[in-house]
């Protein structure tokens, strides 16, 4: 079988083997407890029994070839009896044990000899906490267990054990349907897991915990998989900071790219980035209860100016729109509501029809047939213990009962996680409506929603999404080496990126090719020893005559001698004057994703701003341009302040110039920089007047 046959067996198994000692009556136990109702085996020469179970002295005495395992002992043992499982027929081996590849020297060799001997076995982790499948009862998980069988409700990947058990912890009313801890990832990556939960109807969204991905062509097929069904993908990522890149890289071997990469790789596959695990809980709430929204129209309901207030704060904050009401509204709830009341959105009812189910029903059912896309209540419940709370509970009944008149997307959001009981959760829950905890989450939650129903309507709608897959960053080989200005500038603009035209020559013949090109010009030294030349004093502006260049390209020679510089060409190139403003271009290698494209603001304000945008390739000339518009420096290139109007599209066709280049040298390119890329006003196009590359031969 292949190794995804074979995973699939491991996921929903009929029999599972336990390998280990004392330590397996937990997850002996964890399996009774949530009802797994196939057979269950263990292997152990020194105990008749555990936890109840008969013991086997040796995997070959199995009755039958296990569809799963689970290996508890140390790693020399781990290696010995995942070869003894795969000879046996196993499906999958979850391999708890650590001090594999995470710890270096000795552990990397025992991972390298784990991946030989498990062969075509799904094998999760090593240095992981194993798998949960609430949906058939299958515990091979070696801790405390949260949680119980579920019909339906969403699926964790995490690659930290430690994180994924927490999330089992939660108190949020969120049905988990699996969870899995890939550890070192030896054998299966992130992706692998995907599409094995994509055949699951019952799995409604995937959150994810990870450090670092190994294989980004597999994830980004799995990911476009996973749009297609309408199945989103939430994501924690952790190792952003340098400190935070250190500590993935030691504690599962993990590479932690780019993160501006991992951004535009989510951005491009439509997969919701989060940034805490209060935010991924939440997201994946209304993920797995709520229909997708058509748009990003808001209806806000509450009964608290503060809150209004808040909520609308929060919900500007990433732009989402607050339609105002209509007339008819405005009439209906005039009729509902005392004269005091402010008919608008966010629309504060205010309390004075606070527990009558039947006008709230009114008021809640008008607000949402508007012109809205869904619809949040704002309902902080009181303290348990102080009192009946009677009347909160008619607010959650106003909302299920306006709910099922008018099916848009709806949640009931708290300011405080902890002002939402159990109770009120529940009954929401089972009407689909999400129960959002914490007003900063939840808003996070609705935001991270919308955007991707609004992300994954562009996918669906591309003529061929195939085209947003990924290829698997490799290293170039051999030795990179830059290439001059004048080569840099030949190469990448027969692909079509505008140049300045100009001429490079000896030392003797500046003065007559300057004559040629017209006055003023640019003089610069030209060698593949010159990376800074401004810093060494080979440019010069704005030279007027043939006598100025002569004299200028001396002293440069002179001083360039000085610098060990001997064999320097002289490129002349006509003045530019009449650009409005100036980009940056850029490729960077990373040995995760391969070429990345990188667009900024150039001049002075580069380092000022940090201002740029980075696209992964391939990439399409509508990305490129949203890419370009988005920089807050674009701004000046728009006629700010009666400016001149930059030429953008000029723009856009430079960036895929430079992309069209890069695919075509995937594996040779290490780095490209054009800065500046001179933009002149609209109609007069873009100049690219410096370009170095780096090529391996």
């Amino acid at each position: 079988m292949s190794k995804q046959d074979n995973l699939r067996r491991l996921m929903s198994p009929r029999h599972i083997v336990l390998i280990g000692g004392s330590n397996l009556e937990l997850p002996i136990q964890n399996t009774k407890k949530i009802g797994f109702d196939g057979e269950i085996w263990v292997v152990n020469p020194k105990y008749d029994e555990i936890a109840g179970i008969k013991c086997y002295p040796t995997i070959a005495d199995l009755p039958d070839a296990p569809d799963a395992a689970f290996v508890s002992v140390n790693a020399e043992l781990t290696v010995d009896a995942v070869a003894q499982l795969r000879e046996k027929g196993c499906g999958g081996a979850v391999c708890y044990a650590a001090g594999f590849a995470e710890v270096g020297g000795r552990g990397s060799e025992l991972q390298d000899a784990l991946v030989e001997v498990a062969g075509d076995m799904a094998l999760v982790g090593p240095n992981c906490y194993g798998v949960l499948n609430f949906t058939n009862g299958v515990a091979l998980w070696p801790d405390r267990l949260s949680g119980e069988k579920t019909e339906r409700g969403v699926a964790i990947i995490s690659q930290s054990g430690n994180v994924a058990l927490n999330l089992t912890m939660h108190d949020r009313s969120l049905p988990i349907t699996h969870v899995i801890s890939v550890g070192n990832q030896a054998v299966m990556g992130v992706g692998d897991y995907i599409e094995p939960l994509l055949e699951q109807d019952n799995v409604s969204a995937i959150g994810f915990y990870i450090e670092g991905l190994k294989d980004i062509e597999s994830f980004s097929r799995a990911a476009l998989k996973a749009v297609e069904k309408g199945v989103p993908l939430v994501v924690l990522k952790a190792g952003t900071s340098d400190i935070g890149t250190q500590l993935t890289m030691s504690h599962t071997s993990s590479l932690a790219g780019s993160d501006d990469m991992y951004q535009a790789m989510f951005d491009r596959l439509g997969i919701l980035r989060v940034h805490s695990l209060g935010e991924l809980l939440e997201t994946l709430k209304i993920a797995a209860l709520c229909e997708l929204p058509a748009g990003d129209r808001i209806g806000v309901l509450t009964c608290s100016g503060g809150d209004s207030a808040m909520l609308a704060d929060s919900l500007d904050h990433y732009n989402l729109q607050l339609p105002q009401l209509t007339e008819h509204q405005k009439e209906k709830l005039g009729a509902l509501l005392p004269d005091f009341a402010s008919l608008s959105n966010p629309l504060d009812y205010n309390t004075s029809i606070w527990g009558n189910e039947e006008a709230c029903t009114e008021v809640f059912g008008t607000l949402m047939e508007g012109d809205c896309d869904a619809t949040i209540l704002a309902l902080d419940f009181p303290k348990e213990g102080l009192g009946d709370d009677h009347e909160w509970q008619v607010a959650v009944n106003a909302m299920i009962a306006a709910h099922a008149q008018h099916h848009k997307t709806a949640a009931v959001i708290c300011n405080l996680s902890e002002l939402m009981p159990e109770n009120a959760r529940h009954r929401l829950v089972k009407a689909g409506i999400a129960p959002l905890q914490g007003l900063k989450d939840g808003v996070t939650a609705l935001a991270r929603f919308v955007k991707y129903g609004l992300r994954r309507q562009q996918i669906l709608a591309l003529d061929n999404s195939s085209q947003l897959l990924l290829r698997q960053g490799t290293e170039a080989e051999g030795e990179s080496r830059m290439l001059d200005e004048w080569d840099s500038k030949q190469l990448v603009g027969s692909y079509g990126l505008p140049l300045p035209g100009g001429q490079v020559v000896e030392l003797a013949d500046v003065a007559a090719v300057a004559d040629q090109i017209g006055y003023p010009v640019v003089m610069k030294g030209v060698s593949d020893q010159l990376a800074h030349k401004t810093e060494a004093g080979a440019v010069v502006l704005n030279l007027k005559d043939a006598d100025a260049v002569s004299t200028a390209a001396h002293a440069m020679s002179e001083s360039l001698k000085t610098q060990g510089l001997d064999n320097v060409r002289f490129l002349i190139e006509p003045m530019i004057s009449d650009f409005v403003g100036e980009m940056i271009i850029g490729l960077k290698r990373d040995e995760q994703f391969g070429l990345a494209l990188i667009v900024g603001t150039g001049g002075i304000l580069v380092n000022l701003l940090n201002d740029s945008a980075t696209l992964l390739l391939p990439t399409s000339r509508e990305a490129v341009s949203e890419a370009v518009g988005s920089l807050q420096g674009t701004k000046l290139l728009q006629g700010y302040r009666g400016k001149e109007m930059g030429d953008l599209d000029a723009v856009v066709d430079a960036v895929m110039a430079v992309a069209e280049f890069a695919t075509e040298h995937w594996e040779h390119v290490t780095e490209l920089d054009i800065n500046p890329l001179m933009v002149r006003p609209q109609g007069k196009g873009a100049v690219a007047v410096d370009a170095l590359v780096h090529m391996r031969s």
